[in-house]
């Protein structure tokens, strides 16, 4: 699956506001406190982000305090997964909770191909 290129900027947001709704819903039925995300930010190699304060989760996928930074991506399934990182490492982080690599990574699996479904049956 890839996005559709180019993609204007107010459909890329209603895409990613669309992927952040599905994620919240899956974080309440998993028990998961839902963090507070102001900002999704897409980045590429000339915009990686230097905030100091910026939490490294891997190379594509920075966060910090309802901020998620992605590097951007024509492939869905990558967007969905990398936004869904972020999204799961805040939610342990904000509400006091260890950072754990392999409970944010297994939140993420058990996300990623039902909200890549419901996208696809909201199109």
């Amino acid at each position: 699956m890839t996005l559709q290129a180019p993609m204007s900027e107010k459909t890329l947001t209603e895409l990613i506001r669309r992927i952040l709704s599905e994620l919240e819903a899956l974080a309440v039925q998993h028990r998961v406190s839902t963090p507070k995300v102001y900002v999704v930010a897409l980045f590429d190699d000339r915009s990686i982000p230097s905030d100091p304060e910026a939490i490294r989760l891997s190379d594509d996928v920075f966060i910090k305090e309802g901020c998620i930074a992605v590097r951007a991506t024509d492939t869905l399934p990558l967007l969905v997964e990398r936004i869904a990182t972020g999204y799961f490492a805040l939610s342990l982080i904000e509400f006091g909770e260890i950072l754990d690599e392999h409970r944010v990574r297994q939140l993420v699996r058990e996300a990623v191909m039902p909200v890549l479904a419901k996208l696809a049956l909201s199109t």
